[in-house]
């Protein structure tokens, strides 16, 4: 879904965002708009920002393990019994 509309820039280099544009992101105030010039345009991005608590969760290699797990769990379903092999190999290669 395309919105189209014109911000005029205003006083200091203050914009304002237009409210059709802020409903379709969902931007409220005091959330954090990442931007990047490319080819002579402005592309800004919603970004939330994560506590450095619960970095680790958003980590690369922790994400590319949530994925396994959710593969797995796909395959072989939840609270699928397995054998004492099977956990132990689990368990070894973890």
């Amino acid at each position: 879904m395309a919105v189209i509309g014109r911000i005029e820039v205003r006083s200091r280099n203050q914009i304002t965002l237009p409210k059709a544009l802020t409903k379709t992101l969902s931007i409220n105030s005091g959330d954090i708009l990442e931007y990047k010039v490319e080819d002579g345009k402005i592309i800004i991005t919603p970004k939330t920002l994560v506590s450095k608590d619960q970095v680790w969760y958003f980590s690369k290699e922790w994400q590319e393990r949530e994925k396994e797990v959710e593969q797995e769990i796909s395959q072989k379903g939840h609270g699928t019994e397995y054998s004492v092999d099977e956990l132990l190999g689990e368990i070894k290669d973890a």
